[in-house]
């Protein structure tokens, strides 16, 4: 089990509230701080980035076509003494408002940077049929 108190787990948590800050603020000049340079990136409707270089012009191009409006995180937890997954909820407009929720495997390397990231969308609706 992982102390979440650890500071090394802290860190990572930083590191990955600073990466979805990011996206709100729109000001990712930081990102090298936070993404290892051979970074596997694989969104969560199939498109994957094999670089910090292919990241950062996939986020070049996300900058003229949408806005991101909320990303909040509701929880996070260490699986592993690398790894990390993040629930949260994503809310963006294009030329329409996109909302879904999803959950993300982060992976660090021994320098302490993301080296392997995994974005899962939760695609249906939840209901609760049995719930009185």
């Amino acid at each position: 089990m992982i102390d979440l108190n650890d500071p090394v787990f802290l860190q990572r948590q930083t590191k990955i509230k600073q990466y979805f800050k990011m996206w709100l603020n729109r000001d990712f000049s930081d990102l090298p701080t936070i993404i290892a340079p051979d970074c596997y990136y694989q969104e969560c409707y199939g498109p994957a980035y094999l670089s910090l270089t292919e990241i950062q012009a996939w986020i070049a191009h996300q900058l003229t076509v949408q806005t991101v409006t909320a990303w909040p995180i509701t929880t996070m937890w260490a699986a592993t003494d690398n790894t990390v997954f993040v629930e949260w909820s994503f809310t963006a407009k294009t030329t329409e408002i996109t909302q879904f929720d999803g959950l993300s495997k982060i992976h660090f390397n021994a320098a302490g940077l993301i080296d392997d990231l995994r974005e899962y969308e939760t695609t249906t609706k939840h209901t609760y049929p049995y719930h009185h």
